[in-house]
């Protein structure tokens, strides 16, 4: 069986193309066209290399055929050999080159015609080497034509690729958040309604006040849940749309991670304790807030019951650092890069959540001017570390004093 050539690649934003490969198992007749198949193979030999030395074996190849042409000029004419350093240069250097080089074909082989014929050939050579050059002129200009199609194409077919993926990545993302949102919302949603049909029938079901608090603490937790994720997603659309900025005061980032601590109801079984530095800082209290509650949340999400979980608020200059660490299975490494991502969840989230929680902890220290990234903890675990650049304050424990002062 013929070997069939396989057909070519573009390499990705480069304009360079890969050359031929051979497969010998394709039949007959799925590879492209020989001529094709050539030029690409001879624009991949040329095209790594640097413009001179392209240039010089291109008027190195019109001088060897010049050569040739004097030896052989009264037998046969060559020169329709002047016709490959011509269009091999063009092809790879475009135009301009390509025009140098036919002038030179056409002194060329005027030179060679007239040491062939000597000094009395008249005006013949001369009228050759006019020919020469036009005719070489316009088949160069028809090459350098038709490359700039065929880039124009490639370009083009590179850019709709470009787009395709895009937004195949995005009808994806649509439809794992419309899967997500739909999760997220059905569980909620359906404890409200089963809350709100049982206290209807209170008086038939004989319920106790006990009873009735307790349906009323679910209707508001589940509407608190609910409520917790419209607000996300608008926040990351306000994000996205820059319509968001931080709101910065004087805030207690160590009391702060208390409060978020004891309210934070996906905690559960796991044990939370919060080491602080005495400091104040000027940040946006809400979006500290969340991001904490968010970390918190993936950290119960992602370790066993009653995995204990560290929260560090650590004053550096004109900057805090909050650290939340847990004793988990930790991230893969393939997963760190990735996991701020939107829509991204890490492995075990058993399809809880949308997957936006920890894209909005980038993205709220972001807005501050920091940082955030995860990293794997000591003692195993993962440990997430953000950075929130402000204005630091502390307080004078040794007097009680409250008043604030500059550090």
């Amino acid at each position: 069986m013929n070997p069939q050539v396989r057909g070519w690649k573009l390499k990705p934003g480069a304009a360079a193309v890969e050359s031929y490969e051979v497969d010998e198992k394709e039949p007959h007749g799925s590879g492209v066209r020989p001529e094709r198949h050539l030029l690409r193979r001879t624009e991949g030999f040329f095209q790594g290399k640097p413009k001179p030395v392209v240039l010089l074996l291109g008027l190195g190849f019109v001088g060897a055929v010049a050569g040739l042409d004097y030896l052989v000029s009264l037998r046969i004419s060559l020169a329709l050999f002047y016709l490959l350093p011509v269009g091999v240069v063009t092809w790879t250097l475009g135009r301009r080159w390509g025009a140098v080089v036919v002038l030179a074909a056409a002194l060329a082989g005027l030179i060679a015609e007239i040491a062939a014929y000597g000094p009395h050939s008249g005006l013949v050579p001369y009228w050759n080497a006019l020919v020469r050059f036009a005719l070489l002129g316009i088949l160069g200009m028809l090459l350098a034509t038709f490359h700039d199609s065929m880039e124009q194409q490639t370009r083009r077919a590179e850019e709709e690729r470009g787009i395709s993926e895009q937004l195949r990545g995005l009808n994806e993302m649509k439809n794992t958040l419309l899967h997500a949102v739909s999760h997220d919302l059905k569980g909620p949603l359906a404890a409200i309604l089963g809350s709100i049909g049982t206290l209807q029938r209170a008086e038939q079901l004989q319920l106790t006040p006990e009873q009735r608090d307790g349906l009323h603490e679910a209707i508001d937790a589940s509407g608190r849940k609910m409520d917790r994720l419209v607000s996300d997603l608008l926040d990351m659309d306000r994000i996205e749309r820059e319509t968001l900025s931080p709101s910065r005061e004087t805030t207690d980032v160590g009391e702060l991670a208390r409060n978020v601590m004891r309210e934070c109801e996906q905690l559960g079984a796991h044990p939370v304790r919060v080491e602080a530095d005495p400091v104040l800082i000027d940040l946006d209290p809400s979006m500290v807030e969340r991001i904490i509650e968010n970390l918190l949340v993936n950290a119960a999400r992602h370790t066993p019951v009653g995995t204990p979980v560290l929260i560090s608020v650590r004053a550096r200059a004109d900057a805090v650092v909050i650290t939340v660490e847990d004793e988990g299975p930790g991230v893969p490494d393939d997963l760190k890069r990735t996991l701020f991502d939107p829509f991204r969840q890490g492995p075990g989230a058993s399809g809880k959540g949308v997957g936006i929680g920890l894209s909005l902890v980038k993205r709220f220290a972001e807005l501050h001017g920091g940082s955030a990234k995860v990293e794997d903890a000591p003692g195993g675990g993962a440990r997430f570390v953000i950075l929130l650049p402000g204005r630091i304050r502390t307080r004078d424990l040794q007097t009680g004093d409250s008043r604030l002062r500059a550090v």
